[in-house]
């Protein structure tokens, strides 16, 4: 009874993984936010400095005198004008379908965080697409060897062969969170499956990168946490520290971004191939 179990777990867990790779595979989702404003909490500063500031309530009490007050307030068959305006607003909102005018409203309001995620997203499915190269030197003190890393795309996102769309915009805590779709042309899709099998090992890690760097600290963040990923998994292989390491990753599973003491933190996944590892010939 335990091997039937047992067996039966097995078949649902290669199941469950291959349905994970076919999806993976002909299509991209992956979750990408952006800070509303490029100086974050700032608009919350401005609020509190007003809450402080008492002679600012006054000011504004004064300006609204009862004369004002009342030449403000609107007759009554104003205000259902307005309530029915509103209301079929409201109603023409929740099709499927936006107007022209609040799609332009939608990019004044939201303009910054919209072009940063214009930035993010098509970096991030590059990296799950075509994948990134790197060079490593590990920082040696005994040898006096200084730490060299550098990571690049192995080639540019193509906009028109892999077409990005945005879908579910949300604004949840101070930033703009938007679902975004990409889908694998087919040769792409057998490029994935190439990198699914067992060759590749499985490497993840963790960087850091300035907040005041904006999309360049996303990018710093990234290149971090990849150098953390191969340091990490050749220290388990190799006793010594080798003199070089060069290869290329691709990026698997949802990206991990958050912010953390002024600085974002990346928490990403990848698949590794080594192309080359220069050991040392002597101390």
């Amino acid at each position: 009874m335990k091997k039937i179990f047992a067996f039966a777990f097995l078949v649902f867990a290669f199941s469950f993984l291959s349905a994970q790779v076919q999806e993976q595979s002909e299509q991209l989702r992956i979750l990408v936010w952006a800070d509303l404003d490029a100086f974050p909490g700032s608009f919350e500063d401005e609020e509190n400095s007003q809450k402080e500031n008492p002679q600012n309530k006054n000011s504004q009490e004064k300006k609204n005198s009862p004369a004002e007050k009342k030449s403000i307030e609107k007759n009554p068959a104003e205000k259902e004008n307005n309530s029915a305006e509103k209301k079929s607003q409201d109603e023409n909102s929740t099709g499927e379908k936006t107007s022209d005018s609040k799609d332009e409203n939608f990019q004044k309001m939201f303009g910054f965080a919209i072009e940063r995620s214009k930035l993010v997203a098509p970096f991030l499915i590059n990296g799950m697409i075509n994948g990134w190269k790197f060079e490593y030197t590990p920082y040696d003190k005994k040898r006096g060897v200084k730490e060299f890393w550098h990571f690049d795309e192995i080639k540019p996102f193509d906009r028109k062969l892999n077409k990005i769309e945005f879908h579910e915009p949300e604004v949840d805590d101070g930033k703009l969170l938007s679902r975004v779709y990409c889908n694998r042309t087919e040769v792409q899709q057998l490029e994935y499956r190439r990198w699914c099998s067992i060759v590749h090992p499985h490497i993840k890690g963790i960087g850091k990168g300035k907040v005041e760097k904006g999309f360049d600290g996303i990018k710093e963040a990234c290149g971090n946490a990849l150098k953390n990923a191969v340091r990490e998994y050749w220290r388990t292989l190799e006793k010594n520290k080798p003199k070089e390491i060069s290869g290329t990753v691709l990026l698997i599973r949802d990206p991990r971004i958050y912010v953390r003491n002024g600085q974002y933190v990346v928490d990403l996944d990848f698949f590794l191939e080594t192309d080359r590892i220069v050991k040392y010939t002597q101390f």
